[in-house]
């Protein structure tokens, strides 16, 4: 059996604070079209600009980027 080459996905985790809501998305984008830039604190441009290496905080979100974990697949 050949295991297939899987290609990474990132995941970018959205912890609201005041709530204590916890969100997934695919991308930066994908995250203004659920939230304002008021409700997260800071425009998409800037995120884009700081490229997420670690995290981002403030008073109102933790943004953290990460890689989806996923199942190896084999092909038969």
């Amino acid at each position: 059996m050949k295991e297939k080459e899987s290609q990474q996905r990132q995941v970018i985790h959205v912890h609201v604070l005041p709530n204590d809501e916890h969100y997934y998305f695919g991308s930066i984008q994908a995250i203004y079209d659920t939230f304002t830039k008021d409700d997260i604190g800071i425009a998409a441009q800037t995120l884009y600009n700081r490229g997420l290496s670690e995290f981002y905080m403030n008073d109102k979100v933790v943004i953290r980027k990460g890689i989806l974990q996923q199942k190896k697949h084999t092909k038969k």
